[in-house]
């Protein structure tokens, strides 16, 4: 591993309907992956479009130190920026999925997005014969704490060199 720590940005929705979710997710990924929740930052029940500019720049600065992103649909407009931001980078854009695949309408995300992982044998199956998804590397997990050794794997190849 090339150092001790492996930087992730959540791109995930804040709303509050979104938050256990974010939660679960980031919680099962342990050391040394360290994930920076834009909804741990974000007002609480202020709309979005009052959001102070800090907030913004906190994220952007968040999304230039981190090493990788890991977005979980479905998204919001906002993750579409961020999920762009990464798909012009040098930074491995990972999608995690369980059920949700209304996000495969979204065909310049998925041309975006580097790996998908998901734990649905289902989904997994609906993945593989996408047609942009097809020449991509997606990932079936039989578990959600199996999700951290697989960005770990991501990060020791994409930064080995």
């Amino acid at each position: 591993m090339i150092n001790n720590k492996i930087k992730i940005y959540l791109s995930a929705r804040v709303s509050k309907d979104a938050q256990n979710w974010n939660d679960l997710v980031s919680n099962s990924l342990k050391r040394p992956i360290s994930v920076f929740m834009p909804q741990k930052h974000t007002p609480r029940g202020d709309k979005h479009e009052t959001f102070p500019v800090e907030i913004y720049q906190l994220c952007v600065n968040a999304i230039k130190e981190s090493d990788m992103c890991l977005a979980l649909p479905p998204y919001g407009r906002d993750c579409a920026w961020e999920i762009g931001w990464y798909a012009n980078s040098d930074k491995p854009l990972i999608i995690f999925v369980e059920k949700e695949i209304e996000w495969l309408r979204d065909w310049m995300i998925k041309g975006g997005a580097d790996y998908i992982v998901t734990n649905n044998l289902q989904t997994y199956e609906i993945l593989k014969e996408d047609i942009i998804l097809k020449n991509k590397s997606v990932i079936f997990i039989e578990d959600i704490e199996q999700l951290g050794p697989v960005l770990i794997k991501i990060y020791n190849k994409h930064y080995k060199n």
